[in-house]
């Protein structure tokens, strides 16, 4: 009875160290670094030869940089994986020994005073981990430590596109992209698995990780995970389905939001105008309170940069909806820059060669980051007040954000409002700009490239807040 119960405490434990908890996770901002892209440890800015293979970047260019990210306002980042990888695994996910790190990266010392600093900015670190496959050594594991031999692997399969919508067992235990498929069911790789993770989070002081391809990996193996962990886990499942996606709360802790991800690349693209008011309806009665505490993003190291499909104007756009949108915001290094890669390794450019505090999208991350914690808005509502002709418009209780997708010049009525008539409402970004509410409505005109109105009540507007001019 004695061990019944204990083991009993031990599930219903929170999963999460030093206090915190995935209620506090979401009212941080993250920033996501590709460890080997973003700062060398001397300083150099010279570009990079191949980028398909290592450019030097470091844990030690991070910590030396973390002016340029705090500056944002950044309370939070997501580094690579950290372990060793085989040849040309300069993006960490191409695990090779699990006890070691990646010397490509720094040593643990360099590693640990990143974290150190980190933490005395109060920003947490989020580090990448895989656990469903190793790096491309086809059939021949000698190299692998500790997963050695055959009998650590699942049987060789390659999973094919159609398998993503009706055969989960090869979506779980055949490989992707031709890399070896872990078999969490062998004893010897589970039981290491959970270990790894335990003694990573607890040696370095991690506050969160995020776990990369979990749709491929049975889901009870991510509750035993997760609760190895006990650190806020935010998972990868690369799919726009709402309910498969679903499934992996509980397991874990939180999850991507791909779904919303898709919805928002329609409407930026002007490709599909209906699809973002649908799906984001269906995502909150799909995922209810758990909504707040998934990743929203519009760009990330797999797809092609938002910016390459669309204007710079319509890129800032892209940039407000993820910083305003419900959920935990995941800004994507480069963003800031307006990078416009397509698909990998062009999505994965050197940063060194272009860190311009002074940018338009630099500016205009460190304005909305600075209003989303002003305004507390991971505490707030979330309503859709309209969507039709390149505009969209929400309100969070005591805000009203207006994004569109088109550069051109626009005047339109907004209605739907939940403020009393003749309550003045002034645009954050632009203070001189301002309107009354009447009848429920509010009168606005976006002039050419203005992409963004961020209205609130007059007197919660400090006027001490930054501005950028309404162009932006």
């Amino acid at each position: 009875m004695i061990l019944n119960a204990l083991f009993f405490v031990a599930l219903i434990l929170p999963s999460t160290h030093a206090g915190h908890s995935k209620e506090e996770w979401r009212s941080r901002t993250i920033y996501q670094i590709l460890t080997d892209r973003f700062a060398r440890s001397n300083g150099d800015d010279k570009s990079c030869n191949d980028i398909r293979r290592y450019c030097g970047g470091t844990w030690k260019g991070i910590t030396n940089n973390l002016d340029y990210i705090q500056g944002m306002g950044f309370d939070a980042i997501w580094i690579s994986p950290i372990i060793d990888n085989t040849p040309n695994g300069y993006h960490g996910y191409w695990a090779r020994d699990w006890d070691s790190l990646n010397e490509f990266f720094g040593d643990e010392n360099s590693l640990k005073e990143l974290i150190e600093e980190c933490h005395k900015r109060d920003i947490w670190v989020m580090v990448d981990v895989v656990a469903n496959h190793v790096g491309p050594v086809n059939n021949d594991y000698s190299t692998i430590k500790p997963f050695n031999s055959p009998n650590h692997y699942h049987d060789f399969c390659s999973i094919e596109q159609s398998d993503y919508d009706n055969n989960q067992w090869r979506v779980e235990n055949c490989r992707l992209s031709g890399l070896p498929d872990l078999s969490q069911e062998n004893p010897f790789v589970r039981q290491y698995l959970l270990k790894w993770i335990k003694n990573m989070v607890k040696k370095y002081q991690l506050d969160g990780i995020r776990v990369d391809t979990i749709a491929h990996v049975p889901k009870d193996f991510w509750s035993e995970f997760r609760m190895s962990a006990r650190a806020f886990t935010l998972g990868e499942v690369f799919n726009g389905r709402i309910e498969y996606v679903k499934g992996y709360i509980g397991p874990l802790d939180s999850i991507l939001n791909y779904p919303l991800f898709f919805a928002l690349r329609d409407f930026l693209r002007k490709s599909n105008f209906g699809n973002l008011w649908v799906t984001y309806s269906q995502i909150e009665e799909a995922f209810g309170k758990d909504l707040d505490y998934m990743g929203v993003f519009i760009d990330n190291h797999d797809n092609p940069r938002i910016r390459h499909y669309v204007s710079p104007d319509v890129g800032r756009s892209s940039i407000a909806l993820t910083l305003l949108s419900r959920g935990i915001p995941i800004i994507y290094y480069g963003t800031e820059q307006d990078f416009d890669g397509e698909n990998d390794p062009n999505n994965r450019e050197p940063l060194w060669t272009r860190m311009d505090k002074s940018s338009k999208n630099y500016e205009l991350i460190k304005t909305l980051v600075k209003f989303r914690k002003e305004m507390q808005l991971w505490q707030t509502g979330y309503k859709q007040i309209i969507y039709e002709n390149h505009l969209y418009a929400i309100q969070r209780n005591h805000i009203i954000a207006i994004f569109t997708s088109t550069e051109g010049a626009q005047s339109r009525e907004i209605n739907n409002i939940d403020f009393s008539d003749g309550t003045r409402l002034c645009n954050y970004l632009n203070l001189k700009d301002c309107v009354v509410v009447l009848n429920k409505k509010i009168y606005i005109s976006l002039a050419p490239g203005e992409m963004i109105k961020l209205y609130c009540k007059e007197d919660q507007i400090s006027v001490s807040s930054h501005t950028i001019s309404s162009s932006t």
